[in-house]
């Protein structure tokens, strides 16, 4: 027997494949030994790391893998020497001889009483030092599309082993200074097996290929945590356990199991020298059982300091199948918000202070439902919830709520208007009330897709002051939508505020009633896409509190939205009472009313139709306007305007046509043109203008304008603006301006009547006036502009009656007709900003007032630039004319002759910047008196004076605001006994002031 074995061993050795796989295996062994894995594994593992490795090796193959224990990795500069990782086991266990049986294992991938030590050192992990860096640049590779799958094409069956036993994790952070946390005890298995595939899919029915899964995470120790900082000091062993068996053949009973407990009951830390100590546990237990294809959940709980918050419970059948069924409930919730209170109370000084209180409960929620449509019904309800947090408080007294939704995934329809979720099949609203810091909130509604959408919201006792500082008042208001779908919504609204208020400038209104009711349509292009609003009937009413109307406004219109948007508001009523109005607003908007309350009237009302078109190219308005006003006796007022406005570089502002209208169209307002921007220094605003004007007044009989004020004729203002130049003609025919306080006649009676006004007065005015030499320096154009001919005047006036200064219920003519001649008559011309008035003749008081060399310098219409200068000669005024019949005997002679130059640079201190010259060279005696009262005070020797000698001639000059006055004498036979120097008496640097006091003081004397 021995000898036939040894002839085979021989025979055995001759042949070649023998001798080939033998000198294979024994190569092999000599390569895949513990020795050899013990001297060349560490040196080929430190020459692609920057650290040292220690290990004993186990078990090296290549066809079942590795094993290695007392595994030790120590990196080096700028960690030096320190222990990276340290395992008494490192396994990476697997079959290659399975692959001819088409397996892919993996036996075991095992990590034993480990322990990992990170550390952070200047911004720079331990770890991340492992590599060497590498001086090859890497081409940038194109991005591929992820795999969706892994095709294996032929059958391939899956199984791994994967263990972490008795792990240590330290972290060091040296940026953060006592910065360390460690874990310990860290254990976890996972186990896969699959059944064979050639396809393996990356999504959620890879599951469908998996037999068997194993997950544990610390399911039976709990690991031991410990975190040092600055603030936090925490050691405890905390239960993190996570466990998931799944096994599709179990004893040909399939299950499944989920399992997790998270947190304890006593959790206790130091946070900033203060100990704390609360609870906090979550868990879940759910089981799969597939024979059933049933899912139960047994228990899903969230506990916090010993309250269980949230507990659920339920079951789900038929899971895989399209008619499958799932019923979860809240079993058990109990919110206490008083413990969570007290653990804040030992934060106090850490967290911001904050108190808390009241219960919630969500018991009775549930989720009932098929693969079609599931039901989610939400019951919350709460009692005395109160939150308090940086001095505020919210207080919840009252909270239920019971509402539904049901849903259907399965059916994957996309959005549209009438249906932006289309998961959702319906909704309702049973019950949602809620009281919040005093605001009652009711809520119901009901959606049933394609059928019925309603839903009621109200609100009462909402107090503005707590959410706007400015407002005031009570609110209560009413939302009502009733639709088909989402498509088309219409709304109704119903607000009001008790007590408004309002505060503006420091001042605050009264109290005041608001209120605000609407129905408007909201109408959807898409998904919540609004594309059209349509306005009804919206109102806006305020009252008095004692329920007098003060504002009312009143509209309708619709809006488009999208790329270009159409307003059109058809009509906007807007109606005021004054005096009433005035009760409710505050101080400074009253003192801006009050004063135009005589103007505005005391019921102004206007009507605005408007269509405004926005796109990105331009911006159109058309604007009708219609109105009253009272204070102006104005009952027909009306605004047309077409206005375009280019949105391009250069804007421009086109005006179609603008056109106002009112007195039964005795007033027109006209104007065309455009605004442009050309850039540069501009003349209106940023604009350069090309616009034309025309104001006219037209009536062939007498018709009320303005209150008290009547007319007729034909007056015409036309104007060109071109850039900077304005440039028109004022014209008028034969026009009458009537003037009464309507208590004529009568002893209260106020009239003036200008009649016969005829002017043809063209004008030229630039708006890039620049300073030239003053006019009232000296002017020669006053000596020769008028040689040899004068030019016709451009502006007369039949005669100015009006109501006598001294006689009640008297007429009197101011400017009296001289037969078929003008009472006033004078030639004006307005040229580049200065205004020359020439031939000036008014015959008034039986006598003659002449002007000339009057020139108006506007300049830039600023009264800083402003100038005056002018002469007057009057001739043959009888003074007396002006006196009550009284006071009109006692005067012998009224005549008075005068010649008066004046002129004035700077109006915005007209009488410092004057400087006038007023002789008068004959007054009467009695005049003539009075005025050396006014120059010089009265007494005794003043009385001798005036009684010895006659008024001759009399000289007053203003500068600066001084008076300087001489008075000449003619003498007299008193003079003989009364000798006066020079015949005179002067008055010198008197304040004007002063000389006004005693000019008032001796015209009283004569009334």
């Amino acid at each position: 027997m021995l000898v036939r074995w040894k002839q085979f061993l021989r025979e055995l050795l001759r042949r070649r494949v023998f001798r080939a796989f033998l000198l294979s295996f024994i190569l092999y062994k000599s390569v895949f030994n513990s020795f050899s894995a013990d001297y060349f594994l560490p040196r080929l593992l430190e020459s692609f790391l920057q650290a040292r490795v220690h290990l004993e090796t186990r078990c090296f193959s290549l066809f079942f893998g590795f094993e290695f224990e007392n595994v030790r990795i120590e990196t080096k500069e700028p960690f030096p020497e320190e222990n990276l990782l340290q395992a008494k086991r490192l396994a990476l266990r697997y079959q290659i001889p399975m692959l001819l049986l088409a397996k892919l294992k993996v036996s075991e991938i095992a990590l034993e009483s480990a322990e990992i030590h990170l550390h952070e050192r200047n911004q720079i992990w331990n770890f991340a030092t492992l590599l060497k860096p590498s001086d090859e640049k890497k081409e940038e590779e194109e991005p591929k599309e992820p795999l969706s799958s892994l095709r294996t094409w032929i059958p391939v069956a899956a199984e791994a082993h994967l263990s972490l036993k008795d792990v240590r994790i330290d972290i060091t952070k040296e940026s953060q200074p006592n910065s360390f946390v460690s874990i310990e005890d860290l254990n976890f298995r996972f186990d896969l097996v699959t059944n064979r595939f050639t396809n393996l899919p990356f999504d959620y029915t890879i599951t469908e290929q998996i037999d068997q899964l194993y997950l544990g995470f610390n399911p039976e120790r709990a690991p031991s945590i410990q975190i040092e900082t600055k603030d936090l000091n925490w050691k405890q062993s905390l239960p993190i356990g996570l466990l998931l068996d799944w096994n599709r053949d179990r004893d040909k009973n399939p299950h499944f199991l989920f399992t997790s407990k998270i947190g304890s009951e006593q959790i206790q830390f130091t946070y900033k020298n203060k100990p704390v100590t609360f609870g906090a546990v979550l868990s879940h237990h759910i089981e799969y059982f597939p024979e059933e294809d049933k899912v139960i959940f047994r228990d899903i709980a969230l506990s916090i300091l010993g309250d269980r918050w949230l507990q659920i419970a339920g079951l789900a059948n038929n899971v895989t199948k399209d008619n499958r069924h799932i019923d979860i409930a809240v079993t058990e919730s109990k919110i206490n918000l008083e413990p969570l209170h007290k653990l804040l109370l030992q934060l106090d000084g850490i967290v911001p202070k904050i108190a808390l209180g009241g219960n919630v409960s969500f018991s009775g929620t549930t989720v009932k439902g098929t693969g079609k449509e599931t039901i989610f019904s939400l019951v919350a309800i709460a009692n005395q919830l109160s939150i308090s947090s940086s001095g505020k408080t919210h207080q919840i007294p009252t909270l239920l709520m019971n509402l539904g939704l049901g849903v259907d995934f399965s059916e994957g329809k996309s959005k549209s208007a009438e249906d932006p979720f289309p998961w959702l099949q319906s909704f309702f609203i049973d019950q949602c009330q809620l009281q919040y810091n005093g605001i009652k909130i009711d809520i119901s509604g009901l959606m049933d897709k394609g059928k019925q959408l309603d839903l009621d919201v109200s609100l009462e006792n909402l107090r503005l002051v707590e959410y706007v500082s400015m407002l005031g008042g009570t609110t209560k208001a009413k939302v009502l939508i009733r639709a088909k779908d989402f498509s088309n919504l219409p709304v109704q609204l119903a607000l009001s505020v008790e007590r408004f208020r309002y505060s503006l400038d420091r001042s605050r209104s009264p109290d005041s009633w608001l209120g605000l009711f609407g129905d408007i349509r909201l109408f959807f292009s898409g998904p919540f896409q609004l594309a059209f609003l349509s306005i009804p009937k919206f109102t806006l009413n305020q009252k008095t509190l004692s329920g007098a109307d003060a504002l009312a406004l009143q509209f309708q219109g619709d809006v488009r939205l999208g790329e270009e948007k159409n307003i059109n508001i058809k009509p906007l009523n807007l109606s005021a009472k004054i005096p009433f109005l005035l009760q409710t607003v505050p101080l400074f908007l009253k003192e801006k009313i009050a004063p135009l309350q005589s103007v505005i009237g005391d019921h102004p009302e206007l009507k605005i139709d408007s269509n405004v078109l926005l796109n990105s190219k331009y911006q159109k308005v058309i604007l009708a306007l219609t109105g009253k006003i009272p204070g102006l006796e104005l009952s027909d007022l009306s605004i047309k305007m077409d206005l375009l406005r280019s949105l391009a570089e250069n804007e421009k502002i086109q005006i179609n046509s603008f056109q106002m209208t009112g007195y039964e169209n005795i007033l027109s307002l006209k104007s065309a043109g455009s605004l442009e921007k050309k850039g540069g220094k501009s003349p209106l605003g940023p604009y350069f203008g090309n616009l034309d004007l025309n104001l006219s007044l037209k009536s062939s009989t007498k018709k009320n304008l303005l209150k008290g004020i009547s007319f007729s004729g034909n007056v015409n203002l036309s104007t060109k603006i071109k850039d900077f130049d304005i440039i028109g003609e004022f014209q008028s025919d034969h026009s009458n301006i009537h003037q009464t306080n309507h208590k004529c006649p009568g002893l209260e009676c106020k009239a003036f009547l200008v009649e016969d006004l005829d002017a043809k007065i063209p004008f030229h005015h630039s708006l890039n006036w620049t300073r030239k030499e003053s006019l009232i320096v000296g002017d020669k154009s006053q000596f020769i502009k008028n040689y040899g001919r004068t030019l016709e005047p451009n502006l007369k006036i039949g005669q100015i009656i009006g109501t006598h200064p001294s006689i009640p219920d008297l007429p009197f003519e101011y400017v009296k007709r001289q037969g078929t001649l003008p009472g006033f008559s004078a030639r004006i011309d307005y040229q580049e900003n200065y205004a020359s008035i020439e031939s000036l003749k008014a015959y008034t008081l039986d006598g003659l007032v002449f002007g000339k060399n009057i020139v108006f310098n506007v300049g830039t219409s600023s009264p800083s630039q402003m100038e005056f200068r002018g002469n007057l000669q009057i001739r043959d005024i009888d003074l007396k004319q002006l006196m009550a019949p009284k006071v009109r005997d006692k005067i012998a002679d009224g005549k008075l002759k005068a010649d008066l130059n004046i002129s004035v640079r700077d109006l915005t201190e007209p009488v410092a910047n004057m400087d006038l010259f007023f002789s008068i060279f004959q007054i009467g005696s009695d005049f003539g008196k009075s005025a050396l009262n006014v120059i010089s005070p009265q007494n005794f020797l003043i009385d001798r004076i005036a009684d010895s000698y006659a008024v001759n001639t009399i000289d007053i000059s203003l500068s600066k605001g001084l008076v300087y006055a001489d008075v000449f004498f003619r003498r007299s036979i008193l003079s003989v006994f009364i000798n006066l120097e020079d015949s005179k008496i002067s008055q010198q640097r008197m304040p004007l002031a002063n000389f006004l006091k005693r000019a008032r003081s001796e015209i009283e004397t004569y009334q």
